[in-house]
């Protein structure tokens, strides 16, 4: 008979059942943890801007900190999500409140610009940098508010709507697409798009509205770039898809696009792509041919380009003494010889190379006075304007535009030059003297002589006072006004001109703040010899000694008259 009670029995039991007991515990516990952690994973799956983490930047020292990070996510995939949202009172744009980039990764930042005021070096970098795709529904636009506030340039940008065509998709805007490609409904309520995004502090949900709109813009273009075909096994899902989307970047879309994008040209085998310049219109050939002109004695008076010396030749106006180097003599004697400093500007060869930088490979004409006010000024101050027309590569020419916005923006507040007004209607009349000359500039040799001679006619009917065509007469009809004149209505440039003529000391004053400006800006380390800020007021002054310019002309360019 054992001598163990039943009540000793059940106590050396208990150990054993406490270490079961926990063992059961700690297994539920494991299971109720490894179940919220897939429900929280699955509801990440099916709601993807839970994976998202959003950061707000109201100052300039958490920026760099940010950048860094975005930086990061981009080593492995080079697109941000891009947006900016802005306010308007009364009809009229402030500047832009707040930018939104966001990585591929799901990192939102936030840069709340109106608190912020100047952009940090290294936020301007990143913008600018021409490898990191900056990716929206016209993106562009928001670039180019950014251009027009703060001076600073976005590179890169594209338009998801192209990469929806493409992939045989519908090009929608970012609220569409975001449903139709991730099944995500954005809220799009004008109360929040529309919201004060300059407030001292912005709500819950203008935060979350503003970084979905970043964050769905990356997530669509990762989801339609796997959609592309065929795929390739040596190239990565983005090498493949940068290979496509390169001619697309910096264009704002058109819808004509998608009308003519057939599946057939989607799915053809992708061939990579050379970087393009986009936007611009980048020479592949010298500007600068530097052919001779000479008077009849066989001075020399300027260096020209091929088309116009021919043109010399066409018009039986001159005889070619030579063909390398190209040399035009002319058989009349020319209203004027090179005289000076600013004669010899015009007799001394140029160089086809970037102005700034020295780059030789690509070049773009940059209008160091811009052709908005150019077109105003009176006719002795438009012709031979060559001095302002200088060479720059592609991303020097890009960098100077953005840098012109804060002149004009200056010169619109200095003149009250704030265009808010619908342009005219344009004169088909006007219209077809000034393709006639664009004709006759570009494409003489091509067009038969009849046709020539009618398109001739035409353009000189236009300067009645004139018996005989020239070159000048030419270029001045391609660059006619062809819109009805309104009197409530007045250009930008041209109320900028009236009020340099009338206050401002003159339009030799507007010359030198362009020419003064890109000199600061830009720093140019290859200007042509002898090229001056003060060039049309020295010219003009040689002319007046000549008796070849009239005293109003004077007055409007600001040139002080010397009289005996």
């Amino acid at each position: 008979m054992s001598n163990v009670k039943p009540n000793s029995l059940s106590n050396s039991l208990t150990p054993v059942k406490s270490a079961l007991l926990a063992g059961a515990g700690i297994g539920l516990l494991f299971l109720v943890v490894k179940r919220q952690h897939i429900l929280s994973y699955w509801n990440r799956f099916q709601n993807p801007l839970k994976r998202k983490h959003v950061v707000l930047i109201q100052n300039a020292n958490d920026c760099q900190k940010v950048v860094n990070i975005l930086k990061s996510h981009c080593s492995d995939y080079k697109v941000l999500g891009f947006d900016c949202e802005w306010v308007t009172v009364n009809g009229n744009r402030r500047p832009v409140a707040l930018l939104q980039l966001c990585s591929n990764r799901g990192y939102c930042a936030l840069f709340r610009l109106c608190c912020i005021r100047q952009i940090p070096k290294s936020l301007k970098d990143l913008l600018a940098d021409e490898e990191v795709i900056k990716v929206g529904v016209d993106p562009g636009y928001d670039a180019q508010k950014l251009a027009l506030d703060y001076g600073v340039g976005v590179a890169s940008t594209f338009d998801l709507r192209y990469l929806a065509t493409m992939v045989g998709r519908k090009p929608e805007g970012l609220a569409k697409l975001s449903l139709s490609v991730l099944k995500i409904t954005l809220d799009k309520h004008w109360r929040l798009s529309c919201s004060n995004w300059e407030a001292k502090d912005l709500t819950e949900k203008q935060i979350e509205y503003a970084a979905n709109d970043a964050f769905v813009a990356v997530e669509i273009f990762k989801t339609l770039a796997r959609e592309f075909k065929p795929r390739l096994s040596w190239l990565s899902d983005f090498a493949i898809t940068k290979c496509r989307i390169e001619p697309y970047l910096e264009l704002q879309f058109n819808s004509s696009f998608s009308q003519k994008k057939s599946k057939a040209t989607v799915n053809k085998s992708v061939t990579p792509i050379k970087t393009q310049n986009r936007k611009l219109s980048t020479l592949s050939k010298a500007l600068y041919d530097n052919c001779l002109l000479q008077a009849p004695d066989g001075e020399l008076l300027c260096t020209i380009d091929k088309r116009k010396a021919e043109w010399y030749l066409q018009q039986q106006l001159g005889v070619k003494i030579e063909s390398e180097p190209f040399i035009v003599r002319l058989n009349f004697e020319p209203a004027s010889r090179a005289v000076g400093e600013v004669g010899r500007y015009y007799q001394t060869p140029k160089e086809n190379r970037c102005v700034v930088c020295g780059e030789r490979n690509a070049f773009v004409r940059k209008n160091i006075v811009p052709r908005e006010y150019r077109k105003h000024f009176p006719v002795v101050l438009k012709s031979h304007t060559s001095h302002d027309v200088l060479l720059l590569c592609p991303k020097c020419h890009q960098i100077s535009n953005i840098s012109d916005f804060k002149v004009r923006n200056k010169l619109s507040e200095m003149c009250d030059a704030h265009q808010r007004i619908p342009k005219p209607a344009e004169l088909p009349e006007l219209r077809q003297v000034k393709m006639a000359a664009r004709a006759l500039l570009n494409h003489s040799e091509q067009i038969p002589l009849e046709r020539r001679k009618y398109l001739e006619t035409l353009v000189l009917n236009h300067f009645k006072e004139s018996e005989d065509i020239n070159w000048d007469m030419i270029k001045e009809a391609s660059e006619l006004h062809t819109s009805e004149p309104n009197d409530s209505y007045c250009t930008h440039g041209e109320k900028v001109v009236q009020k340099f003529q009338a206050d401002f000391g003159g339009l030799k004053e507007l010359e030198k703040l362009w020419r003064q400006h890109f000199l600061n800006t830009m720093e140019p380390k290859y200007l042509p010899p002898l090229w001056d800020v003060n060039h049309n007021a020295n010219r003009l002054e040689i002319r007046a000694t000549q008796g070849r310019v009239n005293e109003e002309d004077m007055l409007i360019a600001g040139v002080p008259l010397h009289k005996e």
